[in-house]
């Protein structure tokens, strides 16, 4: 068969470990990593074993390693480690022994591989000598600083149930390569029922939901798909082509998290948030190495982390907020674009409900709010109007995006977020679509019993917002930050950058909302209200403003002042919701109402005060 030749030569020899370098790499880190650095870091070190015995076949064939020494099994080391792997679930444990699973402590380094405070490498799984690889200074540390036991079997069941699921892959492979040696083709059962035989971990109850059932799911297309060619082929290149780490990592969080429900073990310590990055962070320091977020990406990365490490919201997420506003447009972009995708894709990272009370989204637009001149409004010409309408942007982007994600995916990825794209379809049916067509679409939606359904159902919905509005959006909300002490210097250059003109003067645009407001006003507007004159008096001081200057803020007072006097009109709750609309430039006018007790105290015009104190209080 045709592997790699086995490498001759130990210690000097760099090829030692070159059968790895190109692979994908694997293990906790955070950042690019690439596998080299990794086993750059394991070969120039002292390495011992302290569980399991050490793998030195490949495919076959000896590989030419040192054999590594075991710790003593009286060591305090050893028996805070095998305290922690008493936690583990006995199957769980029989699964390691059972596949030769072992862990090696890595001497010298407290982090494998360390870039900057933001890009490094804690653990590394080492499919081909079946080994996790873990620092001995971080099991030194949580020693040392009396960590429960489950940190270190936290850290055994996250990178050792994807080394699990990569060699129940890898075994089936060979016992294909040998059945297709006198066969052509693979069947259902030769493929299932191998899995079934090598499997020694997953929960196997023959039911479609339980994890060997979605195990078998999420890989059978692939292994069905292999061809009689791979009978010449290693093994392991088969099973990297097959594993998706990213699906595998996922299973493993759920499987902690599953373990840690049954046997109600505590969540409060963490290696990777207490000791891991705690090691990222002071050897940046020792290095001079910049600490605080210098790029919209690190910034974004350090919200992420509050997230992952369940920490609650505190002083430093406004501060990392802060610093997106700072950055202009781009920060501001990175933010809204990844809130929206976390919502469209259903996940959970930087807008995590950690019940602190805190509303990241809400909090970010408040921020913005802060730095604006504008009052707290949604309409044109203030800052709630220009965030809306970014945000509402890059939403129908992300939506786009996925559905065309969806169309291309395997039947079995179209089941499993069949949820999301139903969900999807229901608000975007609210929207698009006429109030007389919406509860057919959403009937078709419901009871959709295919992809193939929901996939024709989309089909028109999902709409690709013009590139182009994005900058004019971006722009809306720069424009506002007039508050903001980098306003007149970089959000101006910014400003001019994305609009093409480099002479612009900034200024909201609001005619066009006027233009719509002001086709709700009946004809003549005096004749639907019970204060015919006041309404005659705003009307005429209303046409000269809007004639003179029609981006003058004071005509959604004005406008205000007349919708609320229109109560003689059938549709006057609708005039009363465009006043809610307007917010904080409807409360001069309703004050100067609900103050004038003497022109509105009679029973004729007393209704229209009333309103106004009503709709005060809502504003």
């Amino acid at each position: 068969m045709q592997y790699r030749l086995p490498q001759q030569h130990y210690p000097e020899d760099p090829t030692l470990y070159a059968t790895g370098d190109q692979r994908p790499n694997t293990g906790l880190r955070e950042g690019l990593v690439e596998h080299e650095e990794v086993n750059e870091t394991i070969r120039m070190n002292a390495k011992a074993v302290i569980f399991g015995q050490q793998t030195r076949l490949r495919n076959g064939v000896m590989m030419p390693d040192e054999k590594l020494d075991r710790f003593h099994a009286g060591h305090d080391m050893v028996k805070f480690f095998y305290s922690a792997v008493r936690q583990l679930p006995l199957y769980l444990v029989d699964a390691l022994l059972d596949k030769n699973v072992s862990v090696t402590l890595v001497q010298g380094p407290s982090l494998l591989v360390f870039h900057n405070s933001r890009e490094h490498q804690s653990f590394h799984v080492g499919r081909t000598r079946r080994t996790i690889y873990i620092p001995e200074k971080v099991l030194r540390e949580a020693y040392e600083k009396g960590y429960d036991y489950w940190a270190i079997s936290e850290v055994l069941i996250q990178e050792a149930w994807p080394l699990l699921d990569y060699l129940l892959i890898l075994e089936t492979i060979r016992r294909l390569q040998d059945h297709l040696k006198s066969h052509y083709t693979l069947g259902y059962y030769i493929i299932k029922d191998t899995l079934r035989d090598h499997n020694k971990h997953l929960r196997d109850t023959d039911g479609k939901d339980d994890e060997f059932g979605t195990f078998f799911r999420y890989y059978a297309d692939q292994l069905y798909s292999l061809k009689p060619a791979i009978r010449e082929r290693d093994p392991y290149d088969i099973a990297d082509e097959i594993f998706d780490e990213n699906r595998e990592r996922f299973w493993s969080h759920l499987k902690l998290y599953d373990i840690c429900e049954v046997y109600n073990y505590p969540t409060y310590f963490a290696i990777d948030r207490d000791i891991c990055h705690g090691a990222a962070f002071r050897l940046a320091g020792e290095l001079n190495l910049q600490l605080e977020p210098q790029t919209t990406a690190e910034v974004m990365h350090d919200l992420w982390d509050e997230a992952r490490f369940k920490l609650s919201r505190s002083v430093k997420t406004e501060e990392l907020l802060e610093q997106l506003i700072a950055m202009g447009a781009e920060g501001i972009k990175a933010f809204v674009e990844t809130v929206t995708e976390e919502i469209v894709y259903g996940l959970n990272y930087v807008t995590a409900n950690r019940y602190d009370g805190f509303d990241i989204t809400a909090g970010f637009k408040r921020l913005l709010q802060q730095y604006s001149g504008s009052v707290k409004a949604d309409v044109p010409g203030s800052m709630g109007h220009g965030y809306n309408s970014l945000y509402q942007h890059y939403l129908q982007l992300k939506r786009y995006e996925f559905f065309n994600q969806y169309k291309t995916m395997d039947s079995q990825a179209q089941e499993e977020n069949s949820l999301i794209i139903r969900e999807m379809l229901y608000r975007v049916i609210e929207t698009r679509l006429r109030h007389s067509q919406a509860p057919d679409f959403k009937r078709r939606v419901e009871f959709a019993g295919s992809a193939r359904i929901l996939i024709d159902v989309g089909e028109g919905l999902f709409e690709k917002p013009d590139p182009e509005e994005e900058a004019g959006h971006l722009c809306s909300v720069l424009a506002q930050l007039d508050l903001h002490p980098l306003y007149h210097t970089q959000f101006l250059q910014q400003y001019r950058k994305l609009s093409g003109n480099e002479h612009i003067v900034l200024k909201a645009h609001i005619a066009p909302e006027i233009e719509r407001l002001t086709e709700f006003l009946p004809k003549p507007p005096h004749a639907y209200s019970s204060d015919p004159s006041g309404v005659n008096t705003r009307f005429i001081k209303f046409e000269k403003l809007r004639a003179h200057d029609p981006d003058n803020q004071d005509l959604f007072a004005l406008i205000a002042a007349l919708f609320v006097r229109l109560d003689q009109a059938q549709n006057y709750p609708e005039f009363l919701q465009q006043i809610r609309g307007l917010g904080e430039y409807a409360r001069p006018p309703l004050e100067e109402i609900v103050a004038n007790a003497d022109l509105f105290a009679d029973q004729q015009r007393g209704p229209i005060r009333d309103t106004s104190r009503q709709l005060l209080a809502e504003i």
